[in-house]
C-alpha cells in the first residue's frame, strides 16, 4: 500500500503512526515519547492536521491528537481516560457498578472535593453515570463494553499496571 505523500517524510511518519496507537495523547506527550523538539514536533502536527490525516480537540489543559477516522464517542472516552485519576475512577466503576461517592474516594485515597472535581468532568464528557439513591450518590459507568473495548485496544499506550490487573480480571471472567 502506497503511503500518502503527506506522510513519506520519516519525522511525519513517526508523529502519524504515534498518534494512531495512542490517540488522544497531548501534545508534551507526544514530545517526550518521541524525543522531539517542540517547535519541530508542533510545525509537522499542524502539517498533519491541514493534510486532512489528524484532528486535535482542546480538552481543558490539553490539546489531543487523533486520527481523522476516529469517531467522536471514542474520542470522547478516549480524553477521559488519557489521565492516570480518572482512569483509576472508571476502572473502580466498571469494577463495582452501583459504586457510592464515600465508598470510591476511600479506594481513590484522594480528598472528597478531588474526586468530585473528577466525576464532574467524568459525567459531562458521559463517560460515568450518577443517580442519587436517598442523600447517596452512586455511580455507573455509561458504555462499559465501549471502554473495555478502547482499553483492550490502546492498551500499551497506557502503560498502567491498574489497567493491566482491570484487563486480565475482566478477560477471565467473561472466558
Amino acid at each position: 500500500m502506497d503511503r500518502p505523500v503527506e506522510i513519506e517524510l520519516e519525522t511525519r511518519r513517526r508523529i502519524y503512526d504515534f498518534v494512531v496507537a495512542n490517540p488522544g495523547s497531548h501534545l508534551r506527550a507526544i514530545k517526550d515519547e518521541l524525543d522531539m523538539p517542540m517547535g519541530q514536533l508542533e510545525y509537522h502536527l499542524h502539517y498533519l492536521e491541514k493534510r486532512g490525516l489528524l484532528d486535535s480537540k482542546e480538552d481543558r489543559y490539553y490539546k489531543r491528537f487523533y486520527p481523522v477516522e476516529m469517531s467522536a464517542t471514542d474520542r470522547r472516552l478516549l480524553s477521559a481516560i488519557r489521565q492516570e485519576k480518572p482512569r483509576q475512577i472508571v476502572l473502580i466503576v466498571l469494577q463495582g457498578p452501583g459504586i457510592d461517592h464515600k465508598t470510591l474516594q476511600k479506594e481513590m485515597a484522594i480528598g472528597a472535593s478531588s474526586l468530585s472535581f473528577y466525576m464532574k468532568d467524568l459525567i459531562v464528557k458521559e463517560v460515568i453515570d450518577k443517580r442519587r439513591e436517598g442523600r447517596r450518590s452512586l455511580y455507573t459507568v455509561n458504555d462499559p463494553d465501549r471502554i473495555v473495548k478502547l482499553l483492550i485496544t490502546y492498551r500499551p499506550s497506557f502503560l498502567d499496571k491498574m489497567v493491566d490487573r482491570f484487563l486480565e480480571t475482566w478477560l477471565d471472567v467473561g472466558s
